[in-house]
């Protein structure tokens, strides 16, 4: 009943939420299982240094790039294995074209960048002689991401920057995550700290609340299993299993401050030994 009455009142700008307490208190309902002095509040004071990688030079010397300062060496640790290759980058949310140049900038000089947006001002911002293109559209609109995927994909890179809108991030990633991310692919979303924010949450399930779920579905083989299942040469161990899609290519997920990061790889089944 509930995700009826969503549907409904989503059109009309409202809906029920899931999670009222987080996103109306603004408190956290943490479990009794963690100790007090992991609980206890602690002074967090404002940061005092920049980043010091050679992304953060780049985004330094251009005036039209929003970012978070401690994203940077998040993109550095995620993103600089693609750096000694050309690879296919498709960005989410264009806004004045600064990103688009800082990731040109920072990539492989023959690499494709592919920007994203609603607002047909953006087009100004693609650069086609050097492989930067802006197309036109909304990411959750399945069938334009498809046209994208079309002619430019499939992504070594795909990075969420767009509406930060909850239902915006989880169409996007389920249109893109299988079709347009290359096998040993990257999917970020980052400014997640807005699913926390009323005003971003637009659907019954938030990104976040996915990526939880994500999180067990990485385990989904070791479900209603034992160890002796994957044990090296034991009778009991499984040759196959029928897993979801998600559980056989994703290969880990990564959580920080206000990113989530999905690393795509095909799987096979865990294996232990005994020796």
């Amino acid at each position: 009943m509930r995700k009826l009455l969503n549907k409904i009142l989503i059109k009309f700008g409202l809906m029920i939420t899931k999670a009222p307490t987080l996103l109306s208190d603004k408190s956290l309902d943490i479990s009794d299982a963690f100790p007090a002095e992991l609980t206890e509040k602690v002074t967090v004071r404002e940061a005092t240094q920049t980043p010091v990688n050679p992304l953060f030079d780049i985004f330094s010397a251009d005036t039209n790039v929003h970012k978070w300062h401690h994203y940077f060496d998040i993109y550095t640790k995620h993103f600089g294995q693609y750096r000694d290759r050309p690879i296919k980058m498709l960005e989410i949310g264009v806004f004045r074209g600064g990103s688009l140049r800082m990731w040109k900038d920072y990539f492989h000089p023959d690499s494709t960048i592919v920007g994203v947006d609603i607002d047909k001002t953006c087009k100004a911002h693609e650069i086609a002689d050097r492989n930067v293109f802006v197309r036109i559209g909304s990411q959750a609109d399945p069938a334009f991401l498809a046209e994208v995927n079309e002619e430019f994909g499939p992504f070594d890179i795909i990075l969420d920057d767009g509406s930060h809108k909850t239902h915006h991030q989880n169409i996007s990633f389920g249109a893109l995550f299988r079709s347009a991310l290359k096998d040993g692919g990257c999917y970020m979303v980052e400014d997640v700290h807005t699913n926390y924010w009323l005003k971003h949450v637009d659907s019954e399930d938030t990104f976040i609340d996915l990526s939880k779920q994500m999180v067990d579905m990485l385990h989904e083989p070791y479900f209603d299993r034992k160890e002796t299942n994957f044990r090296h040469d034991h009778p009991e161990a499984v040759k196959e299993l029928e897993l979801s899609y998600l559980a056989a290519n994703l290969a880990g997920i990564a959580f920080y401050d206000s990113i989530v990061v999905f690393d795509k790889e095909q799987q096979y089944l865990p294996k232990s030994e005994l020796r």
